[in-house]
């Protein structure tokens, strides 16, 4: 082979490159670190977010609940007093016969 296609680098010059050559390595490898974080902030803003509709959805329901207990509750209370009415009649009637 001739000398043209050879690269020379001189001695001193080598602890330059191998300096070099670890800060690529260095560099792309927290490119890749980031951009792996960058995925992994993306994801959890995902889930974050359902998360909270999730949280919105059943304070909904929640809500809905109780709202449906205190009409049960007060119609409950309405039966308990028409109930009550009825045996009124009934005690007054029978005491008459």
């Amino acid at each position: 082979m001739s000398e043209a296609s050879h690269i020379r680098i001189p001695t001193w010059a080598l602890p330059l490159v191998f300096a070099a050559a670890s800060g690529l390595l260095a560099w792309g490898s927290m490119r890749a670190e980031a951009a792996a974080t960058a995925e992994e902030v993306a994801e959890m803003k995902i889930k974050v977010e359902q998360a909270d509709t999730t949280g919105k959805l059943n304070a909904q329901a929640i809500d809905q609940i109780s709202k449906n207990l205190a009409e049960m509750s007060q119609t409950a209370r309405d039966s308990d007093q028409k109930l009550q009415t009825l045996i009124e009649l009934m005690i007054q009637q029978a005491s008459k016969n």
